[in-house]
């Protein structure tokens, strides 16, 4: 079973907003390019369509670009690397990212102690906090909010740790970090069952986005439910 069509209909629209393209950009076959608000070049694909997101001072560039070929194979990761850092000031290219939805009908729910961490976790929340690499702190962790962060013990040891970021009151954008010596064992997919709980009782369509270099992370959110809802890069202006 896929996304509901209610769900798709949220997704095409808030996406088509962020990326200044037409709701039906994401319906269609071919590369369609949108005056994105957001820093960088964002390129998305959805099917058989390709979206480009492009601020303002690049869109010109790269609607001239579009009429010799946008990198429609976003398999082709080089191809997609090199077209986006063509364009002047992008330093480097980012991608492929899976950006994964999940509804009420998808989702796949599992069984755990996980539970929303209280003020009295704030110092395993911090020891936690301690084990986690800096880079991967930066990449999946989330602020320690009590009654909102949920947090997984096995004896007496928060071992993993999950949130999301609410994003234009649409979307819970989730994060989630696993300690280092207890990795592999469904402590991650726990946390982010419990989250993606909350997310729908507070109304909101949970995300789950990470690297497709990371499989793992990409086979958790997929055992949960969620599904694919387009692959994207992202080209990264020069600091």
């Amino acid at each position: 079973m896929g996304l509901s069509s209610r769900t798709l209909w949220t997704l095409r629209r808030y996406w088509a907003d962020r990326l200044g393209v037409p709701p039906e950009a994401f319906e269609k076959s071919g590369g369609t390019v949108g005056d994105a608000e957001e820093g960088g070049i964002q390129l998305f694909s959805h099917g058989d369509s390709l979206i480009v997101g492009v601020p303002g001072p690049l869109l010109d560039a790269a609607e001239d670009r579009s009429e010799t070929g946008i990198p429609l194979d976003a398999d082709d990761e080089d191809a997609v690397h090199g077209w986006l850092t063509r364009f002047d000031g992008i330093e480097r290219a980012i991608g492929p990212t899976f950006y994964g939805y999940a509804d009420r009908e998808t989702f796949t729910p599992v069984e755990s102690d996980a539970r929303a961490l209280t003020a009295a976790d704030a110092a395993a929340y911090r020891s936690f906090q301690r084990s986690i690499p800096d880079t991967e702190w930066e990449q999946g962790g989330t602020q320690f909010t009590p009654g909102e962060t949920v947090g997984l013990f096995v004896d007496e040891e928060l071992v993993a740790v999950a949130g999301f970021d609410v994003w234009e009151g649409v979307l819970a954008h989730l994060a989630v970090v696993t300690r280092p010596d207890n990795r592999g064992r469904g402590y991650g997919r726990s946390v982010v069952s419990q989250a993606t709980e909350k997310a729908f009782a507070d109304g909101l369509l949970p995300q789950y986005r990470t690297s497709d270099a990371w499989p793992w992370s990409v086979a958790l959110a997929q055992d949960l439910g969620f599904h694919r809802f387009a692959t994207a890069y992202l080209g990264v202006y020069r600091r």
